[in-house]
């Protein structure tokens, strides 16, 4: 990946950001209300790794176009991120969040549930109020708002079955097809990560239908790859920051590591996995016997696989596009299966 194009290009939505909601609060200064959840908004924006912003840039460079246009769209797109981020957190019963206490967490008990979902809304309403007061055509306006539209409904529409899908029982995983989690995949990982992000980019750049369809194959493949390798780094990874790897056993996470796992596991196996996966009090040396079991069976190797595979498929579609600037996408494809956080 270009380092330096992309740490300019983030510095620049962080700015951007930090200006949009430094207006806010200081609009609110005699509400303290108001003051303390935008400055809570404000503080859980720090940090992120600002993927969705970079590839609204990227949608650019592909069609020739090089401006400033997209720092107002992905700034939005970022604060939405954080916004739904919160909500994830009400979910996940988290405390944590990019190396920061939650406000579910913060705060407590119905207070602090009730603080998280008016302040992941506000970050919602803020999202669309700046794409609207956006200095851009209302043609592109509306092409804009059309994709975020159909990104955040299908971002749900995800979200809804990896809500409900782990308080089903192990027997009604092994025999639904796998289908399902790529359902999931696609429709809270890929359009809201990586598809939304390059069309925003590709539309203001004027891209034309048919490209933007080829882009849509791109980013579904690059999506599941995404969280797919997400998936891995949440079981295996070494990196403090992570952090993810009770809490995904603690959720029964729905994955293909999982569903793999489970259909090729012994009897033994299962009754190892029914006793600790989706176990709220899962310990850490018990999470470790559940990574290493899906080690053995073979379901850490297949989805290594997979992640390339999907990888690939997606350079392989950006190639055969007659756009510019491909190396700089294929680097960031390339980044996205390779990154260890």
């Amino acid at each position: 990946m270009n380092d330096a194009l992309f740490n300019e290009t983030r510095k620049k939505i962080e700015d951007k950001i930090n200006e949009i909601l430094d207006k806010e609060i200081l609009k609110y200064q005699d509400n303290e209300f108001l003051k303390n959840s935008l400055e809570e908004l404000k503080r859980l924006s720090q940090g992120g790794k600002r993927v969705r912003g970079f590839l609204i840039k990227l949608g650019q460079l592909l069609f020739g176009k090089d401006d400033d246009f997209y720092i107002d769209i992905a700034a939005a797109i970022e604060i939405f991120q954080t916004a739904i981020l919160i909500h994830d957190d009400i979910i996940d019963e988290a405390d944590k969040r990019r190396g920061m206490e939650t406000i579910n967490a913060k705060y407590s008990g119905h207070i602090g549930i009730s603080k998280a979902i008016c302040i992941g809304d506000l970050g919602f309403f803020i999202s669309y109020r700046i794409i609207n007061n956006s200095s851009i055509s209302n043609d592109l306006k509306d092409e804009i708002i059309r994709v975020y539209s159909k990104t955040l409904y299908n971002t749900v529409n995800g979200e809804i079955i990896d809500v409900e899908l782990p308080f089903k029982s192990v027997e009604y995983h092994k025999k639904m097809d796998e289908k399902i989690i790529y359902d999931i995949y696609v429709n809270k990982t890929a359009w809201y990560t990586i598809i939304g992000p390059i069309l925003i980019g590709a539309a203001s750049a004027g891209a034309n239908y048919d490209d933007k369809q080829k882009l849509i194959e791109v980013g579904t493949n690059l999506g599941i790859a995404f969280q797919i390798k997400d998936d891995l780094l949440g079981l295996y990874s070494n990196s403090n920051e992570m952090g993810k790897t009770l809490n995904d056993i603690k959720e029964g996470k729905q994955t293909i590591i999982y569903k793999y796992a489970i259909d090729h596991a012994t009897d033994n196996d299962l009754k190892t996995i029914k006793k600790y996966y989706g176990n709220p009090n899962v310990t850490e040396e018990e999470s470790n016997i559940i990574a290493n079991l899906f080690d053995r069976l073979g379901a850490r190797k297949i989805a290594e696989e997979l992640a390339e595979k999907y990888t690939i498929n997606g350079i392989n579609k950006i190639k055969k596009m007659d756009v510019k600037n491909k190396e700089l996408f294929i680097k960031f494809a390339d980044y996205l299966l390779k990154r260890q956080k």
